[in-house]
This record gives structure tokens, sequence and C-alpha cells, in this order.
């Protein structure tokens, strides 16, 4: 080989790009981060590696997180239900879901059922229903006072 062909193939050397060379630190398809992978933060202080502006707009940031969150964490808050049969009996249960639970069926079609009875629904002649059943009782929200009428009447 002369020197002009070593000089050549140096630089075809130099503008290669070898992608085996690089590590992979994240899933291509999903984009998360691989089993190992270690962060660049990790084991050192905000002060580190963010300015002061950034550590405020982060702890502003998690302040309204707690504000909206509520005591139960991500997602809607428990709304209490009150479950009444044709007798006028009442049940307290503490939300939709314990009430799916206890009677063994779904809490959506209980939570409709405290919407519908809240909101009320015009049927085919325009009157107000607000007298919807599920399992043969009615539920309420613990905070809409129509479900006391209807243990009262009986």
């Amino acid at each position: 080989m002369t020197l002009k062909e070593q000089q050549q193939q140096a630089e075809r050397r130099s503008y290669e790009l070898r992608v085996s060379d690089i590590p992979l630190q994240r899933n291509p398809l999903n984009g998360r981060f691989l089993k190992g992978h270690t962060p660049a933060n990790k084991g050192k202080k905000w002060s580190e590696y963010l300015s002061k502006r950034k550590q405020k707009r982060c702890a502003k940031g998690w302040e309204n997180l707690k504000r909206h969150r509520g005591k139960h964490g991500p997602g809607r808050p428990k709304k209490p239900v009150i479950a009444v049969n044709e007798n006028g009996k009442w049940l307290y249960l503490s939300s939709c879901k314990e009430a799916g639970r206890l009677l063994s069926v779904r809490s959506e079609n209980i939570l409709r059922c405290c919407n519908q009875n809240l909101i009320g629904t015009k049927d085919r002649k325009g009157n107000i229903n607000c007298d919807h059943k599920y399992m043969g009782l009615r539920f309420y929200f613990e905070s809409d006072s129509k479900w006391i009428d209807k243990t009262n009447q009986k």
C-alpha cells in the first residue's frame, strides 16, 4: 500500500459512524430505559445539576400536585353513596367501589345510577325521572338530599 492509499483509508475511517460503539440506554420501541441503566443525576443533590430557578419551578409543580391530588392519591376522590331499598331502609357506603364489591356488581353501574338520580333523565314525554334503580336498590350520593325523602316516605 502506498502512502496516499493509507491516507485515504484513514480519512474514510474518520468519517464512519459506528453505531455498535455507542451503547443503547433506551429501548428504541417504547423509549424506556433498559435494565442496569444508571441515571446521570443519581446520588446528586439538586444544587449540583439544577439552577435555583429550576428548583423553584419543580417545587411549585409538586405543590400543585399535592393540592389537586387529594387524600386518596391520583384519580377521583371517593364519594360516599347511600343505597335505599323499597321499604325505605338505607345503607351507607364509603364509595361506589365498595358498594360494587359488597353487592358483587360493577361499580360503574352504581355510579351511573347515582348520577342519573342526581341530575335526572328525560323520558319520551319530556318528564324528568330521578327514580332510577339498579339491582332493586336506588343509589344516591350522600351529598344529594333526595335520598332523605325516599327514606321518610315509607
